[in-house]
């Protein structure tokens, strides 16, 4: 215990925040949120309730970091493949209606990070930027109706990101855990003429993500 103690302590990769480009991966777990903006004219005697049910989803991408500074990097995460789901149910005076929806993302997201000066083997850092977001697994042509309930998230989305994590120098990589937010902008719903969204004037998909970064 007391020489794991000591090999912890003495620096790692001592030479690694000189370097202008590295490249890395990321593993994440994330949980699928919705935000529902009501119309004025609900509720009403034919919808009563609209919630939204959370899932854990998982993705997995590709990290390229240039540094710009000594306390300043431009990270670039692309490909992140993400699956998602979030389902949406309604409350009819005499039945209850649970709709899937479901999504595969391929997002690709520009950040800053501000790194912390380094103590020893870690480094605390917040990061922020944009985001591109490609649904393959978009609903909007599938066949809809009554009996057939189907609430579509339109293909491309732009949004933002916010969060912070923590970097660890081992003798090999940097390892870095990091929680982070993710909103989307404006509207994110595909309208249709049923009642599953003509109650509903938008719906801004959001994410709460905890990833593990390996570089």
């Amino acid at each position: 215990m007391v020489l794991g103690f000591k090999a912890w302590a003495q620096p790692n990769l001592e030479q690694y925040d000189l370097k202008r480009l590295h490249f890395g991966f990321t593993l994440a777990t994330n949980s699928g949120r919705m935000l529902l903006e009501m119309k004025p004219n609900f509720p009403s005697d034919t919808l009563m309730n609209v919630s939204v049910k959370n899932f854990p989803g998982i993705g997995l991408g590709a990290i390229t970091n240039l540094r710009i500074g000594d306390y300043w990097d431009l990270r670039l995460m692309a490909p992140v493949i993400s699956f998602v789901q979030r389902n949406l149910v309604y409350d009819f005076p005499n039945a209850q209606k649970e709709v899937k929806v479901e999504s595969a993302y391929c997002d690709a997201s520009l950040l800053v990070k501000y790194k912390s000066m380094r103590r020893k083997n870690m480094r605390v850092y917040v990061i922020g930027g944009g985001r591109l977001s490609y649904d393959f697994a978009s609903t909007i042509n599938k066949n809809r109706g009554i009996q057939n309930p189907v609430v579509s998230v339109v293909p491309l989305t732009t949004g933002w990101e916010a969060g912070f994590g923590f970097d660890f120098y081992f003798e090999y990589f940097k390892f870095s855990p990091e929680l982070k937010v993710c909103n989307t902008f404006g509207n994110a719903m595909y309208r249709d003429n049923y009642i599953f969204t003509n109650y509903i004037h938008s719906i801004s998909p959001q994410l709460i993500q905890f990833s593990l970064h390996f570089e």
